[in-house]
Formats: structure tokens, sequence, C-alpha cells
């Protein structure tokens, strides 16, 4: 154990937390064995899980990174003050137009991804983050936080953000470089439905003070804690609506003039 505030020692941690997704077992509670764990604290278990699932190779690489917690309302439940990142594996990734597998119960969350066009080694402003991105591409996240108990921000973190499955549509590409001619994300109306029941409508923008807001805080928050940004990398801004269980069934989520994703659980 590390003794200046309990935790348990990170590998060790990490270990544990393999073997249960292997068993499709819940993940422990972080908040359980410390009650007072930090967010900086959770951030170092959720490193040491994410090189350990990395060393063991069964979901593959590290493919990109995602916002999570990005609503005030949400923030307030878990008890922070900003959104928490995740990162997202290469065995994640599932096929639109398709019926999706799923090993666990999910949250479904339709939101916009970014395509790097080459690796980030310094912090991006709102302004800069366009030249960064080589294609946008509407994205459903299947968020699965699958622990023992309810979490706090704590528990989330530590366990990689209920990072699980996405399915990612087709890359739109466009001058992003270009803020005077680039297509305004913000406007896009997000169409989100179950058979021919409407689950949300909402504005891309309505995150984040905005798309490209979320994104630079992403990029240079994924930097801060110490995680890599190559080319080719996905970076996923947070759910635009709210998060509705999956439950069996066709859904369809309609991004405006990025396209659409049709999937079925």
């Amino acid at each position: 154990m590390n003794n200046s505030t309990n935790l348990p020692d990170p590998d060790d941690w990490a270990a544990e937390q393999v073997q249960r997704l292997r068993d499709q077992r819940p993940y422990r509670n972080l908040s359980a064995d410390c009650p007072d764990a930090t967010v900086a604290d959770a951030y170092a278990l959720q490193k040491a899980f994410v090189d350990a699932l990395s060393e063991a190779g069964d979901w593959g690489s590290v493919v990109g990174y995602k916002a999570a917690l990005t609503a005030p309302p949400a923030q307030q439940m878990m008890g922070v003050d900003q959104p928490v990142i995740g990162v997202l594996f290469g065995g994640g990734e599932r096929t639109a137009q398709s019926t999706v597998p799923t090993d666990r119960p999910v949250m479904l969350e339709t939101e916009l991804g970014f395509r790097l066009g080459h690796d980030i080694t310094t912090p991006q402003t709102e302004e800069q983050v366009g030249t960064s991105v080589q294609s946008v591409l509407p994205v459903i996240e299947l968020a699965a936080p699958n622990l023992e108990q309810r979490p706090n921000a704590v528990d989330l973190i530590a366990s990689n953000s209920a990072t699980y499955a996405f399915i990612p549509g087709i890359p739109i590409a466009a001058p992003w470089h270009d803020t005077t001619r680039r297509p305004d994300l913000d406007q896009e109306a997000i169409r989100f439905l179950q058979e021919s029941d409407m689950l949300h409508s909402e504005r891309a923008g309505s995150i984040m003070q905005g798309q490209w807001h979320a994104l630079s805080w992403l990029l240079n928050e994924v930097m801060r804690m110490g995680y890599p940004l190559h080319t080719d990398h996905l970076l996923m801004t947070g759910s635009i609506g709210a998060l509705h269980p999956g439950k069996p069934g066709h859904y369809r989520a309609e991004y405006g003039s990025l396209g659409s994703i049709d999937f079925t659980l």
C-alpha cells in the first residue's frame, strides 16, 4: 500500500482490474478502499490500469481518448468541477450497420469524434486546435461503468471512465484548419432514435461551450495526464444529449450534414 494516502499499489490495482475485466466481473470501487482518494490519485491508478491493458494485448492498442462528465449536472453529481478523460482501445471498436455485441449493460451516447492529422506535443488553444484535425466523424459510445457499487468521480476515473466500446461513422474531410471556411459543427442537429421513438434531439454545440472548446480541453488534459497524442488518434468530446440505457432494438443517430449511424443491440 502507498502510505501517504493508503492507496492500493498501482501495479496490484491494475492487475486485479485487468483480471476482473477478463472474468467479466465488476471493477472495484477505489472509494471503498480509500475514501480520501483524490482525482490525482485516481488518474495515477487509471494510468497503471491503461498500461496493464496495453501490455496484456487482449484489447488491442490505444487508439484515442474521450471526455466524460461534460455536463455540469453530471459533474455536480460526481463531486467534480470539470470533465474527466478515458482511454480508448482498438478492441472496443464496433461496426455500424450490424448487430453490436455486448457482454455487459451499456449506456448509449451520441458524440463527435476528431481524427488527428499529426502527433501533438504542445498545448492547443481553441483557435489552434483545428490545424491538428484531419477529419470529423459521428460516433456512438457504449459506456459501461461496471463497478461493484454506485461510483463517484474517483471510482469512474480509476476504472478508465466507463470506457467500453464505440461505433465510428464515416469521417468527413473539410478545411477544419480554417476557422473562416470550416463547417459550423456547433449548429449540427443531433437526433437519436430507437425504432420510431425519438430519444433526444440536441445541437452539437451544447457541450462545454462548443465542440472546438471541448476538443482543446480534451487534448490539453490528455497531455497533462502524460498520455501521448499520435496521428490517427480519435478524440471523442463527450455526450451530446442524454445518456440512454442500451436495450435490444434498432437505433439510428442522425448528425445533420455529418451523416448518420445505424446499429442494432
